[in-house]
């Protein structure tokens, strides 16, 4: 029998029924029997997930910019609780917690999104106006998460380890009390696109929802969409999933149809400091969370505090190609910052966080929160899906899509009369992409070594240093 009952904690942003359009409700729990009989009860539901996903232990911490960048040696770390996985030592007990707290916290959001799915599979479009849109949420999210936690915690799919790709993660697809078996990586894969193929479907209102130019402060559910799990989520999603499952032809598909879509620009070179500071991009941000927390938590909590740093040669990855020393890449002098911490100076990165801990009132203009997934990353997937196929000029330029709008010269003006490489891809990547929570997966898709700072060694690359350790006693993922 369908469960009808909902007890989460939710923050509710009033989209629908506030004069100001990011006034906040009281933290509350909602139970209620009859919440899925209005829109406004389904609403209420989702933006209560998202709300979920924006604390610590989820996407407002630790699965979106701590884990993954201490994991991809961008932040180095002697704090005891976190060294351990930034010396990629998953058999500690530090490690243990913190993946156990996130696969709890991401486990519990499924649920609700469950819920609020088999509540909408019993309504249809006669019930609700934006019964597609709600479906399509709830189905991306959901698609979203599972692969999140396929990336951290299975092997990845070539791997050798047979019996570990047999048994990747639970795909849980129902809001129950019974536990929900594994599936295999590959059968993670089929669902996850399976989702976020339905999900594109149920979304295709977003192509007139969401405009070219956006100026923010957007009314309703059906405003600043680029807040919510969007058609091109979806999209771009579908595009990151193919690419690390190594399908680089439907993965070019997919991300082809977000830059196509033209909704999405890069910002202006002289914006590039401040876009992404504690703010949700209204030119590049594909989709974003809304949260007023981020910049609190990761800037004093984490990254001062827990007394996590730059790694010593951060620098060696913003050098031009010209040699000279003093010659750095326009994003390294835009996202990082040198600061006094206990006397001493810390290079901090500076790309989404925000020194000011004012949660202000919302006032217009971007809006507060992070970026999970950006449009740079499809003319990455792009240049490489070509690179494969072996159009090396018109990879080329992809790459220099993103390289000129960073105001550098274009790897086609450099010279240097060779053609591009993965390497040149990947590089990138990562100076792009820096703090964002994406390298490690990038170097787990292609089993790279990995240098280990506080170790001063290379380990190895495999099964052992790119997979978090199941909390055996949480495999009842309810």
């Amino acid at each position: 029998m369908m469960m009808k009952r909902i007890l989460l904690a939710c923050i509710s942003l009033l989209f629908l029924r506030c004069g100001n359009f990011l006034d906040i409700n009281p933290e509350s729990e909602v139970v209620n029997d009859d919440m899925f009989s209005t829109a406004e009860g389904v609403e209420d539901a989702l933006y209560g997930v998202y709300m979920s996903m924006v604390k610590e232990d989820m996407y407002g911490g630790d699965m979106s910019v701590l884990i993954p960048e201490l994991l991809g040696q961008n932040f180095v770390t002697d704090d005891g609780t976190y060294r351990y996985l930034s010396t990629l030592n998953f058999v500690s007990q530090s490690a243990k917690y913190i993946a156990k707290d996130m696969w709890k916290a991401s486990y519990l959001v499924i649920s609700y999104l469950n819920n609020i799915i088999e509540n909408l599979d019993q309504k249809s479009v006669k019930d609700f106006e934006y019964y597609d849109l709600y479906r399509g949420e709830a189905l991306g999210l959901r698609a979203a998460i599972h692969f999140d936690l396929l990336r951290l915690f299975a092997v990845h799919i070539n791997s050798t380890d047979e019996s570990a790709k047999a048994k990747a993660i639970p795909y849980v697809t129902k809001y129950t009390f019974k536990v929900t078996p594994f599936s295999s990586v590959e059968e993670v894969y089929e669902k996850v696109i399976a989702d976020l193929k339905e999900a594109e479907i149920c979304l295709t209102e977003d192509e007139t929802l969401m405009s070219k130019i956006r100026k923010g402060g957007e009314k309703g559910f059906t405003g600043a969409r680029e807040l919510h799990f969007n058609l091109y989520a979806a999209q771009a999603m579908l595009a990151r999933v193919y690419w690390m499952k190594g399908d680089l032809e439907n993965a070019k598909k997919y991300a082809n149809k977000v830059i196509q879509s033209e909704k999405f620009q890069f910002v202006n070179q002289e914006d590039l400091s401040t876009f992404m500071k504690r703010r949700i991009s209204l030119s590049e941000t594909i989709w974003g969370l809304y949260t007023t927390k981020i910049s609190s938590y990761l800037y004093d909590v984490q990254l001062l505090f827990n007394k996590m740093s730059l790694p010593v040669v951060w620098r060696d990855i913003y050098k031009t190609v010209e040699e000279n020393e003093d010659n750095y890449d326009k994003r390294y002098h835009a996202w990082f910052i040198t600061k006094e911490y206990n006397g001493k100076s810390k290079d901090i990165l500076s790309k989404i966080m925000d020194e000011s801990n004012d949660a202000s009132e919302y006032t217009g203009g971007a809006y507060f929160g992070f970026s999970m997934i950006r449009i740079p990353e499809m003319y990455y997937i792009m240049a490489e899906a070509l690179l494969e196929e072996g159009d090396k000029e018109y990879a080329r330029d992809y790459l220099d899509a993103v390289v000129s709008a960073r105001g550098m010269v274009k790897f086609a003006d450099r010279d240097t009369g060779k053609d591009i490489t993965l390497e040149d891809i990947m590089n990138e990547r990562r100076k792009e992409l820096f703090g964002e929570g994406q390298w490690w997966f990038c170097l787990k898709r292609l089993n790279r070594d990995i240098y280990v700072h506080a170790l001063d060694a290379t380990l190895k690359g495999g099964d052992k240093i790119y997979t978090l350790p199941l909390p055996t006693e949480e495999l009842d993922p309810r």
